[in-house]
This record gives structure tokens, sequence and C-alpha cells, in this order.
């Protein structure tokens, strides 16, 4: 029997949705196998944006972030979780803490807003929580660490992956050395029952965080899940169940090999999805638009859709993001 509710989160903190968060968004809607859709935000910020209709119009549901909080909880961290989501001065961050509160609340997978739903999530939904793996070169307990030779063979790391990240085929190449990276929890794709154990713990966490960690790159995020998991799935007969899934689940291409998912492809060696077993493609967004130069908007797709491996696996919903955008 499911314990996942079949339900897709986003959250969007910026005033209004890009064209790579509406594709994700229609992604999750038409591949997911979600009964419902929903995205928090501030309202009267998205109202504006008429290619949302076509998003509602579909199914999406728009949720007010401000509801979470005027809800009554008897949480004894939500204090000072509200606290943090009112002043971290990092969007991520504030997002990073939203997107706890609301899947413990209310069940569901949380996505990214350049998360790419490739397939239905159904198999999942029986597990209490889950997250999944990336591979990389710097993991939180190497902050830690004061050995030199650690160190070195960190940036080491960074020197290959960069290297092989230049040339298309990127993850190929990757893959022949993937086994001497780092394996760490990423949050940009989780999902648990409503109040899962692992999620309250997480909770609990991360209102016990001071200030200044709080406000640290990847605190709240990535090193928070790392920390509590230890970066292993744990049964459903322990107290903090949790099905940690390898990086094909939702990160087939890594930080940096990233840039595989914009390189120049006329011939489409690089196939129509990562991988077959994906359930999604997280972007890195940020990552992909440095290595563009720009970010992947409606006009980059739609210049090549036939000639990348992002714009094959959006090719369906192209059309549609431009009709709702009036192009």
């Amino acid at each position: 029997m499911p314990l996942i509710p079949p339900i897709a989160h986003f959250v969007w903190l910026g005033p209004q949705l890009p064209d790579l968060g509406w594709l994700a968004i229609a992604s999750a809607q038409r591949r997911g196998g979600f009964s419902s859709v929903r995205l928090w935000c501030e309202p009267a910020v998205l109202k504006i944006d008429n290619s949302m209709n076509a998003l509602r119009d579909a199914g999406l549901q728009l949720h007010d972030l401000a509801d979470l909080d005027r809800a009554a909880s008897t949480q004894t961290d939500e204090l000072r979780l509200r606290h943090l989501c009112a002043t971290l001065p990092s969007p991520a961050a504030r997002a990073d803490v939203w997107r706890l509160r609301i899947v413990r609340a209310h069940g569901g997978v949380y996505l990214d807003s350049d998360a790419i739903v490739l397939r239905s999530f159904a198999p999942l939904f029986s597990f209490s929580s889950f997250v999944g793996l990336e591979y990389v070169a710097l993991p939180a307990a190497l902050y830690a660490s004061k050995n030199p030779l650690r160190w070195a063979r960190a940036a080491a790391l960074l020197a290959v992956r960069h290297a092989i990240a230049l040339r298309q085929g990127a993850g190929q190449r990757f893959a022949k050395v993937a086994a001497h990276f780092h394996l760490s929890c990423n949050n940009a794709v989780f999902g648990a029952e409503i109040a899962a154990p692992m999620v309250q713990a997480l909770c609990a966490a991360a209102a016990q965080l001071p200030a200044e960690q709080a406000s640290r790159l990847y605190e709240l995020g990535p090193r928070l899940w790392e920390r509590q998991t230890g970066n292993r799935s744990t049964p459903a007969t322990t107290a903090l169940p949790c099905e940690v899934l390898p990086p094909h689940a939702f990160y087939p291409l890594g930080p940096e090999i990233c840039a595989d998912y914009v390189a120049h492809d006329p011939h489409a060696e690089l196939g129509d999805v990562p991988d077959p077993l994906a359930y999604a493609a997280h972007l890195y967004d940020s990552v992909v638009q440095r290595r563009l130069g720009r970010r992947v908007d409606l006009a980059w797709l739609q210049a090549h859709t036939r000639t990348t491996l992002l714009g094959r696996m959006v090719a369906d919903l192209v059309p549609d993001l431009a009709s709702a955008r009036g192009r």
C-alpha cells in the first residue's frame, strides 16, 4: 500500500516562474503519475503571469506559502523553522526549509524547478521517504578535515571533472572515473509520507542549527541530508526509514557533467534521455547557465529542440510553453 501521497510540490520564491520552471511543472503533470501538482509561492506575485493559466487549466494548484505559517501546528520546532524562512538571506536556503515543512505537513514529492520529470514516480510511493545521491568531489565531511592530502585529492577530482565536462559525451567519460568520487545526498528531489520520521528528524536538526551555520551554502540542504542519512538507505523496520537512491534516479548527469544537456548534439548521439532508469533529471540550472553564458529559455529551446539532449527531453512540451507565452 502506498505511503507517499501522489502529490508533487514545487516552491518558487521569485517574481516570475522562468521557462525552465514552467517545463518542470508541465513534465510532472504529464509524466510523473501524480494526482496533484502544487506550486507553493506568493500568488500575488505570480497572478500577473498569464502563462500560469495553461498550467492551472491542466490542474496545477497554487498554494500561498503564508498558509503554511497560518496553519496550526504542534511541532516544537515550527517557530524556529518559520524564523529561518523569514530571515535567511539566501532564497535557496529559505527554499530548503520551506520544502521540508511542506512535505512534512502534506506528504508527497518535492522537485526543484529545474528538475524535468521523465517517467512515473509511482514505484517510489511505497517508501516512507526517499532521496537521491549524486557524485561530488567535495563531500560535507571534507570541510571538517585539516588533512592536506584529502584536500589535494579533492582538488584533483575537481580538475578531472572539469576536463571531462569540456567536451560532448561527458557523461560517458565520467562513468569511467565515477567510482573515485563521493556519493552524497541532494535534496533537489525527495519524497515522504506525511510526518515521515526522517523528515521529522531533518526538521528538528534544521531548527537546532546555529544561525551562522544555517546561513552557509548547502547546510540546510544536501549537507543536512548527508549528516542525517549517512548517505545510506535505512530499512522500513528502523526508527528513521529512508530509501537512498543511486545517482541515475535523479542526477544521471551530475555537477559540471550536466553540460551534456546543452551540448551540440545534432545526431542524437547522447540519446533522448540521459538514462532510461531516471525518474527525473535535475539540470543544475546555474551550472548550465554558466556554461552557456545565458539562461535556458523558450527562444533557446526552440532553436535547439532537435540538436541537444535537453531539447529532445522537453520537445513535446515546448509548443505548449510557446502557446502559453503567446509566442
